[in-house]
């Protein structure tokens, strides 16, 4: 509880504790703290209650046999006093453990001492007056057991035994004893009363500093711990025993995007575990109220949480239990990974594009070799087509070396491309159309698709927009891609081919031309595709593949700032979409 008189205690010694609570009631002057203290000894005070009763209840039978011995004529008439007593007694006994007793204990305690007192009056009245001095002591009795053993406050007490001590005297005084027999009488009730009062007054004096002391160390270790809670990064959850979150820090509220008044008494399943994993949660939490088994208590674990927009994000979590008296809590410290992840990704993808610079630059110096000793040989095929063109009469020879020719100078053009990527040379861009470059390239590949009985499925887009893009480049890309997708198809009972190409208008300033080029093969299994364009990873036989083809292709798009990437789609078989800007890059 946050109070000024316990925030500053600082200010109060212990010569100064009537400051905090009147010195004769020694009730507390702050009504919050009287009402805490009261609810401290409602909960403390049954079970001394019932030692008293008990206690009440052996006396008043084992002191049936001094009946027996002093007044056998009046004996039956003290033992139905006795018996009602005692039943009495039982009754109150059998309220401290009832739910009410802590709402009313002091008024039951009362009661008690005046039902405790009351059987010894009834037995004073019975009996002769050469008797009263027995029975007399059993009113001495009462008087200690109300004030040191039943648990009445200190101003009830005092108030019991003021009551106690008169309805003895008028007693006395109405059974006409000696003068001399009241005034001894009343010496030693007198004294006795003295003597507990000033006891009973200290000891609740020193019951209540030491409550106020206790409330104090609490108050300033819960603001002590709330300040660290308050200063911590990490999102901290305390839930109780049926999983209802009972603290929630500011870091709890940042992360998770619940207030704090919104979170307190929710179940924590329902508040951060994503549904996937609740389940889980919950038959974990129930093994661990029913049988107390912390498996995870104490263990750093990484897994998913959920925001209050639904959306998970990783979290490192560690679980610490905390003990309190009848209660057994469980302190949550979460931490957000989103950030951590994220560069973790960066750092492997800077890796990756490392490893794929390092492999593109060994590749473009084995390639600038290549390219020249092929420039040679290709030069006498074009020669030789263009001999046979002049030489040859037939038109079916004319139109082969026709496609020769063509061919042996898309080599030599590839192998210019291969020299301008070894020495980085930034593609030549001028406006192309996609859907025509298509064309040209099944036009070149048509042969070989009709053999394989490959059907074709061409969705192009018409009128689309020009790109800015080398046209010999692009090119090269669509044709590799058509022949990746024509050999994944052999082996297919099915065997289709489906291009298509639209403008992508969703960007706001950058729209982009899309070509996506899709097979029905088998598809890449999900190993395969982290490693697709990483240069000379190949899964095609020896001497099939070199795994060159996809990490050029990606380098060549990406040059004119574009995209080139595997997409997932429903069916079998493998997509790879093309994406380029009509903006020059």
């Amino acid at each position: 509880m946050n109070d000024p008189v316990i925030d500053n205690y600082h200010t109060f010694s212990f010569s100064q504790r009537y400051r905090i609570f009147n010195p004769l009631t020694l009730v507390f002057r702050d009504s919050g703290l009287e009402q805490e203290y009261q609810a401290n000894v409602a909960i403390n005070i049954a079970r001394q209650v019932r030692i008293a009763l008990a206690l009440a209840f052996v006396l008043y039978l084992n002191f049936a046999f001094l009946d027996y011995l002093l007044v056998p004529e009046k004996m039956w008439e003290l033992w139905c006093v006795r018996a009602l007593t005692c039943s009495l007694i039982a009754l109150l006994f059998i309220s401290t453990f009832q739910t009410f007793f802590q709402r009313i204990h002091q008024q039951l305690v009362f009661i008690s001492s005046m039902v405790a007192a009351g059987g010894i009056f009834a037995m004073l009245l019975i009996t002769h007056n050469q008797y009263n001095h027995y029975y007399y002591a059993g009113i001495n009795l009462c008087i200690t057991w109300t004030l040191f053993i039943v648990g009445l406050r200190f101003i009830n007490a005092l108030r019991t035994v003021v009551l106690i001590v008169a309805i003895y005297n008028c007693i006395a005084f109405f059974k006409a004893l000696p003068f001399t027999d009241i005034v001894s009488n009343n010496f030693f009730l007198l004294s006795n009363a003295i003597i507990g009062i000033f006891a009973g007054y200290t000891i609740e004096q020193h019951s209540r500093w030491q409550f106020f002391q206790s409330l104090v160390i609490k108050n300033n270790s819960s603001k002590l711990h709330r300040a660290m809670i308050a200063a911590s990064l990490d999102a901290v959850i305390t839930i109780d025993e049926s999983g209802s979150v009972i603290e929630f820090s500011e870091a709890a509220e940042q992360m998770f995007g619940y207030s704090r008044a919104d979170a307190l008494g929710q179940s924590i399943g329902e508040l951060i575990v994503p549904e996937a994993l609740r389940a889980h949660h919950e038959s974990g939490f129930r093994r661990y109220s029913e049988k107390g088994e912390p498996r995870v208590l104490g263990q750093r674990l990484e897994l998913q949480a959920k925001r209050k927009d639904n959306s998970e994000f990783p979290v490192e979590l560690t679980l610490r239990q905390v003990d309190l008296i009848g209660r057994r809590l469980v302190t949550a410290y979460i931490r957000d990974l989103t950030a951590q992840r994220s560069a973790e990704q960066e750092i492997v993808r800077q890796r990756e594009k490392l490893q794929r610079n390092e492999k593109l630059a060994a590749m473009g110096t084995l390639l600038a070799g290549i390219s020249h000793e092929l420039n040679n040989p290709l030069a006498i095929v074009v020669g030789q087509a263009q001999l046979l063109q002049e030489t040859e009469q037939d038109a079916r020879v004319l139109k082969r070396a026709d496609k020769i020719r063509h061919a042996a100078e898309r080599c030599a053009t590839i192998i210019n491309t291969f020299l301008a990527m070894a020495r980085n040379q930034p593609p030549q861009c001028k406006p192309v159309n996609i859907n025509q470059l298509v064309q040209h390239v099944l036009e070149l590949l048509e042969p070989e698709l009709r053999d394989q009985h490959i059907e074709l499925q061409l969705q192009l887009e018409n009128n689309l927009p020009d790109v800015a893009a080398d046209a010999d480049q692009v090119h090269q890309v669509i044709s590799n891609l058509i022949i990746n997708a024509q050999q994944a198809m052999q082996d297919s009972p099915q065997k289709i081919l489906r291009i298509e190409s639209t403008l992508d208008e969703t960007a706001l300033n950058d729209s982009h031309i899309v070509l996506r080029i899709q097979d029905s093969g088998p598809g890449i299994t999900p190993e395969v595709q982290a490693r697709i364009f990483e240069p000379f990873f190949t899964t095609k036989a020896p001497g099939k593949g070199t795994g060159l083809g996809l990490a050029v292709c990606g380098g060549i798009i990406e040059a004119h700032g574009g995209r080139l990437e595997l997409e997932q789609h429903s069916g079998s078989g493998a997509c790879f979409c093309i994406s380029l800007p009509l903006r020059a890059a």
